[in-house]
């Protein structure tokens, strides 16, 4: 989902200039997950995008605004493609294992701040915003009914302890668990053993 078009011309110091909102997005995103919600400034931004606090506001709104987009600019920029992925796949041992390495890209990344940006602002201070707080709560739904729906798929190959719900149920909490090594410092083969581990308890 875009909120502010591509090309948006916005005034800094009395002058227009072409403006990149997909470029802008994707600094205050690395701000966000580097520095978190709280410790991220109006100042950090604008110093991160190249412009003034007026040309920020224009185009995105106040800081809280800027965050809502960005999260949505992360779900479709540095998500949606390891779920594609896992959506498409016929075999969900393969179709899990390639998801899962292609988080471990995401999370341990040199060009990116470690972990996951959902994930590690979840208990930070900015769940205080109600409005905030719902649309990290609606993530977090919709991503335990996109795998609901793909394990309710392929019950064959589900251990059968576990029903789809309780499978979805484990899969985000593992998500989650693997961001916070990963922020910790966990390598891409400690989190490799682990998300195999998953694999190995709720497969046959």
């Amino acid at each position: 989902m875009t909120f502010i078009p591509n090309g948006t011309k916005l005034m800094s110091r009395g002058r227009p200039r072409q403006f990149d909102s997909e470029k802008a997005l994707h600094d205050a995103m690395l701000v966000f997950w580097r520095n978190g919600y709280r410790g991220t400034s109006v100042d950090d931004l604008t110093s991160a995008l190249g412009i003034n606090k007026p040309s920020l506001y224009a185009a995105f709104g106040d800081k809280e605004a800027l965050f809502l987009q960005v999260v949505d600019h992360y779900r479709d920029k540095m998500m949606a493609p390891a779920l594609k992925r896992l959506a498409e796949c016929e075999n969900l041992r393969s179709g899990l294992s390639e998801f899962f390495g292609a988080i471990g890209d995401v999370v341990v990344e040199n060009e990116t701040p470690p972990g996951c940006l959902i994930a590690c602002l979840l208990s930070e201070e900015c769940c205080e915003s109600a409005t905030i707080k719902a649309k990290l709560a609606g993530l977090i739904e919709g991503a335990d009914k996109f795998f609901q729906r793909k394990f309710d798929n392929h019950r064959n190959e589900l251990n059968p302890v576990l029903s789809p719900e309780s499978a979805a149920l484990l899969m985000v909490s593992t998500l989650h668990g693997l961001s916070i090594r990963a922020r910790a410092g966990g390598t891409k083969e400690v989190l490799h053993a682990a998300a195999k581990a998953f694999i190995d308890v709720v497969l046959v």
